[in-house]
This record gives C-alpha cells, sequence and structure tokens, in this order.
C-alpha cells in the first residue's frame, strides 16, 4: 500500500511537471512569435523608408506630432484653476492674453525640442522633401 501511494505521489508530480513545462513552452512560443511579428513589421517599415525615402521618414514623424505634443503640453492639463492679476494696461498682451501666449509659445518652439531631443529636424526634412534645399548639399553637410 506504501509503494502505491508513493507511486501515486510520483506519478502525480510527473504530470505536474509535464503540465508547467508545457505552458512554460508555449508561453517561450508566444514571445518567439511575437517577437517574429515585430521584427517582421519593423523590416516592412525599413522596406517602405527604403523605397520611399525621406517622404516616408517625414510621413511618420508628422503623424507622429500630434501626440508629440499631447506629451508636451500635458502638464497644463494638470492645471485645475488659474487666477489671472493683471496689474499691466496693455489689453492685448497682457493678463489670460498670456496664458494662450504660453501655449501657442510652446508649439511653436516643438520643432526645436524634437530636433533637441530626438535628433530630428521637421524644418530640414521638409525642406529637402520640397526641394527647397538642395539634398546632395545637406548629405554632404
Amino acid at each position: 500500500m506504501a509503494k502505491a501511494e508513493a507511486e501515486k505521489i510520483r506519478l502525480d508530480g510527473l504530470a505536474k511537471a509535464d503540465a508547467e513545462r508545457a505552458s512554460g513552452e508555449t508561453e517561450a512560443d508566444i514571445i518567439r512569435m511575437k517577437g517574429l511579428a515585430e521584427a517582421e513589421a519593423k523590416r516592412k517599415i525599413a522596406e517602405a523608408f527604403e523605397h520611399f525615402g525621406e517622404a516616408a521618414v517625414l510621413d511618420m514623424i508628422i503623424k507622429m506630432l500630434p501626440e508629440y505634443a499631447k506629451q508636451v503640453a500635458s502638464p497644463l492639463g494638470n492645471i485645475d484653476k488659474i487666477t489671472v492679476v493683471d496689474t499691466g494696461s496693455d489689453s492685448q498682451n497682457g493678463g489670460a492674453n498670456k496664458i494662450t501666449g504660453y501655449t501657442t509659445n510652446l508649439m511653436s518652439t516643438m520643432q526645436e525640442s524634437l530636433k533637441a531631443s530626438a535628433g530630428i529636424d521637421v524644418k530640414e526634412l521638409l525642406e529637402n522633401l520640397s526641394g527647397k534645399r538642395n539634398v546632395r548639399q545637406s548629405i554632404d553637410e
């Protein structure tokens, strides 16, 4: 009876080990398939960039800019209340107009912050794509 009980425990242990091994192999397969899918997607993006050149890069950047602007401006969304005390006489440039001016200034400097943070010069890309600048000169520089 003791031998039978020991054999049962041994078989239960083997079954649990097999189940855990199968689960681990399944997880590994899922991770491998995700990695392959991501690699394939990146390969296709690289092929598109190679085929379409700078226009594809510019398209991707332009599509990314609204999200970038949203993230840059997100701290402004944490403001619950603003009290404006304006002692100046210039109604066009004072008071509440300064708040919208700050936001406008933030958006106008976005290109510079993108260049500083990611090394992407949107102005240069647009000029090269539009033919405004000589692409060869830019490459040589």
